[in-house]
Parts: structure tokens; sequence; C-alpha cells
């Protein structure tokens, strides 16, 4: 049996609607970092557009980073390729439903592996992904080796060359124990997470990263 499949479409932007019932919430951050993103290597598709209702059914996030750039006002249309279905409002909403809460969680140790390479600062992932790639990065030790090559150039006592490789020691435990020195929360909705920060007095949109020493001050108010 073969698969039904989406038709790629180019429309007019003025022809699409950000669904009303969308569950995935974007911050303004998030929308910037989207938008130097399609402005470092383009638009890559990926929007799914409802051809009976008009709505979004993922994709919202690009198409406000594309407004955002085009400065989208209603009246200055512009054209984009779109994945073209014909759901009624039922399976609308969920797939909608799926697209927000059915995707696979990243594999971060993978990400770490190859993590040297690339640059994440600039492609629209959020400040406590970033963090939790780099939980799984552990800082390079230089091989006693080579210290001790360093330290042959130099006429240095023993008790100098013993000091200077417990400072290196030091050093690069001091970095790691700094790089490690968080968690992250996981909530099964975004309701709540939305609820844990209206608790704590925080903003969903904007505080995505917090003090371990403000939250326990807050705990203990």
């Amino acid at each position: 049996m073969n698969i039904k499949q989406s038709e790629t479409r180019i429309i007019k932007r003025s022809q699409i609607n950000l669904n009303p019932y969308n569950p995935k919430k974007h911050s303004d951050k998030a929308i910037s970092d989207q938008k130097k993103n399609i402005q470092k290597v383009g638009y890559l598709g990926g929007i799914t557009w409802n051809e009976i209702t008009g709505n979004l059914i993922d994709g919202h996030r690009r198409l406000m980073a594309l407004d955002s750039h085009y400065k989208y006002d209603g009246s200055n249309d512009y054209e984009l390729k779109v994945e073209v279905v014909h759901f009624d409002p039922k399976t609308e909403k969920e797939q909608m439903t799926y697209m927000a809460i059915g995707n696979t969680k990243a594999d971060l140790q993978m990400i770490a592996n190859y993590y040297p390479e690339i640059n994440l600062s600039d492609i629209g992932v959020s400040d406590n992904i970033l963090l939790g790639i780099e939980d799984f990065i552990i800082p390079d030790i230089a091989p006693i080796e080579t210290i001790d090559i360093i330290e042959k150039k130099q006429p240095e006592t023993k008790e100098q060359i013993k000091a200077k490789k417990e400072k290196f020691k030091e050093n690069d435990i001091q970095k790691y124990e700094d790089m490690s020195a968080y968690l992250t929360l996981s909530f099964s909705s975004f309701e709540n997470f939305v609820a844990f920060c209206d608790m704590f007095g925080y903003d969903p949109y904007k505080d995505k990263i917090i003090k371990g020493e403000e939250f326990v001050s807050k705990l203990e108010e």
C-alpha cells in the first residue's frame, strides 16, 4: 500500500492563518534565533498548511521568523513553499498536537560528539539545550608527558614542576565543575511548565536560565 503524501506548493503568505489552537509557544528570542538561521542558510521548508481551513499545522516559528525578515504587515505579501494537506478541523487539531508533543527527543550525547565542528550560537536552539549538550563534554586534560617536556626547558626544581602540575589539574577540574554546576528541569506539558513559573514568579517566555541560589531563596520565603 502506498503512503499518502502531502503536496508541495508555493503560495502567498496572505493565504496562511496562524493557528489559534497552536499549543507551541515561541518566545521573541526563539523567533529571532530562527530568523538568524534562515538568513544564514535560507528557508528550508517544513511548513505544513491545511488548505481547507487556511490554518498552519506546523511551522509557526519559521513563518513568524519569515514575517520578521520581510516585515510582513498584511499588505506586503511574499511567497513561500508549504506542504499542503486537506484535513477536517478534528484531524487538524490531532496532527498539530502530535507535532507539538510527539517529536523525538534529541540525543545530546550524539550532538556532543561533533559539537566542536559546528556553531550552535545562531541556529535557533535555546540556551538550556546548549547547556545540556555541554554537560556531555569533558574538558581535555593535557598528558603529564607534555608538561614534562615543557618543564625540561626550564631550570626549575622538582618541587616547582610538581606544583605546576597540580595547579594545571586544579584549573581543569575547576573548569569542569563550573561548566557542570547546573541541572535541567523537564515538564510533561507546557501547561505544567507555565504553572511552575507562575508558582515561583518566573516568566515562561524569558526566564530560561535561573540561578539555583535565587530559586532556593524563593523556596525559603
